[in-house]
This record gives C-alpha cells, structure tokens and sequence, in this order.
C-alpha cells in the first residue's frame, strides 16, 4: 500500500525535522528561526516533485534546502553570509549516520556528569556564545584558566562519549 502526499510528509517530517532543526542550529539560527526554516523546507519539499528514496540522500536533500533557505533569507535582510560545501563536509564528519539522536544523548549525560566548573563554562561559551574573556570574568578567574579549563572539559567529554559508545 503506498502512503498518501500529506502521509509521506508526515513520515519525512518524523524521520528528519530534529535534524533539519538542529542543522540550522549549528549554522548559527536562534530556535524560533530554526522553527521556521524548518517548517518552510517542509512546505517546499510538498510543493515540489521530491521524493524520499533513502535516509541519507533525503538527509543530504533537506540539509541543502534548509542552508538554501537561510542564506536567501540572509541576503534578503542584507546579511550575505557564505554557507559553503565545507560546512556540509563537517556536519556529515560529525554525525555520519542515523544515530545522531543516541550521539546527542551520550553527550547530555556526560554534560550532567561534569563537574560544575567545567559545565558552566561549557554553557557559557557554546550555548551563550560568550567569549573566554566574559567567561573569565563571570568564573573570576583568568582568561588562560578559561581557556585550559575548556580544553580539559572537552576532552573529559570526548573521553566519555567514547567510553559510553564502546559499551
């Protein structure tokens, strides 16, 4: 039996809407954007003759459109900022498969596992996008302990991540 338009975007829509979202998220849109774009991809690909062959072109698809949409809107709004192929080289690096979701949730539990130091500034530097500067006047300590502190951090991430993924 073969799936209804309105079924087959309802089904394309559970498979990749967190993806598209959190894509346009890494390129740099708040969350009510990121909204947005997303749900305007998703009429585009219902308006257009697409049509979803395999999880990883239809990812490729959707990414492509979703950086198409901000870039238009950007130089709509006179904001022209290049959103190149390099971008989509490192997002594939970082989350080759379908398990960016299981990815997601190792690093939230080795985020609530780090010491309070080190998840402040964390938080700070990539969720709040503060520089070390602020982020050493806030912690009252130097830029120089901001900086180690982050790097230690990472990699106690890191070491964490990879422990949890060989298990």
């Amino acid at each position: 039996m073969s799936l209804t338009r309105e079924e087959a975007l309802i089904e394309l829509m559970r498979t990749h809407q967190r993806h598209i979202w959190r894509y346009l998220r890494a390129l740099g849109c708040d969350d009510a954007l990121a909204d947005d774009l997303t749900q305007e991809v998703f009429i585009k690909v219902y308006d257009s003759a697409f049509e979803d062959v395999a999880f990883v072109s239809s990812a490729v698809y959707l990414r492509t459109a979703a950086r198409h949409a901000l870039f238009n809107l950007r130089k709509r709004q006179g904001r022209e900022q290049p959103l190149g192929d390099d971008y989509e080289a490192a997002w594939t690096t970082l989350t080759p498969g379908e398990d960016s979701d299981e990815r997601l949730n190792l690093l939230l539990r080795c985020l609530d596992a780090l010491p309070e130091r080190g998840r402040k500034a964390v938080q700070m530097f990539y969720r709040e996008q503060r520089d070390q500067a602020t982020i050493a006047g806030a912690m009252g300590s130097s830029e120089e302990a901001v900086k180690a502190l982050l790097k230690r951090t990472r990699q106690e991430l890191r070491d964490c991540i990879e422990k949890h993924r060989s298990t």
